[in-house]
């Protein structure tokens, strides 16, 4: 199951500040997690923090991005030592939804369903 570190998201709702805190949010495909791995992997990003970024973009969507870091304010979704980073829009958005890859011509994309 995936779960979620909010650094701040009681500040965004009004409430306290400082506390962390883990809830379910978006989900993660057997196959997205080991692709999400793999990709970091072969980026050689650091296994403690490298991770897929999704922010959401001003015009619709999601821009998607490997990152060595989370962004501030980002939540970061853990499944097993998988990270994917949220911004706080798109965490919102994609609060029941699931992260999962298919096959392509050009390789993997990442597709986004509802929780099951």
């Amino acid at each position: 199951m995936s779960t979620v570190e909010t650094p701040d998201r009681a500040a965004r709702e009004g409430g306290a500040t400082g506390n962390r805190e883990e809830s379910p949010v978006l989900t993660l495909t057997d196959t997205a997690r080991t692709a999400v791995h793999t990709l970091t992997t072969k980026a050689g990003l650091p296994d403690e923090t490298g991770g897929l970024r999704i922010a959401q973009q001003e015009a619709g969507g999601f821009a998607l991005a490997l990152v060595p870091e989370p962004f501030p304010g980002d939540d970061v979704v853990t499944d097993g030592s998988t990270r994917v980073y949220v911004d706080p829009e798109a965490s919102v958005t994609l609060a029941d939804q699931r992260l999962d890859v298919e096959p392509a011509a050009d390789g993997t994309m990442f597709t986004l369903g509802p929780q099951q």
